[in-house]
């Protein structure tokens, strides 16, 4: 938190125009999730390029109403993983319950 209230910032977000107009048209549209919408909000507000606000961690929470860790996790995953990771959702590497019936299998 040290850093942060200084002004460094470990993960700064710097989105291409194509990728700001990505965002933008699905905040347009809002044909998604909530969370992916927020996440899209986030980076919008987060951008310090020439296009972007370059807002602070705090003023970003403060206006989106969200928590510290989610702004800290999108900036980081965009950082560390790239534009599209941000916004889709990881797939599962095994189900969290196992399955009792499968149609694939004949009973008996």
């Amino acid at each position: 938190m040290a850093r942060e209230a200084i002004g460094v910032k470990r993960y700064a977000v710097r989105l291409s125009g194509e990728e700001r107009a990505h965002l933008e048209a699905m905040l347009r549209k809002g044909k998604h999730g909530a969370k992916t919408l927020v996440k899209a909000h986030i980076l919008l507000k987060a951008d310090v390029s020439e296009a972007g606000e370059g807002l602070s961690d705090g003023e970003i929470i403060e206006q989106l109403e969200t928590s510290a860790s989610m702004v800290y996790r999108v900036r980081k995953q965009l950082v560390e993983e790239g534009f599209a990771a941000v916004l889709t959702r990881k797939p599962h590497t095994r189900p969290s319950v196992p399955r009792i019936f499968d149609a694939r299998r004949k009973p008996g």
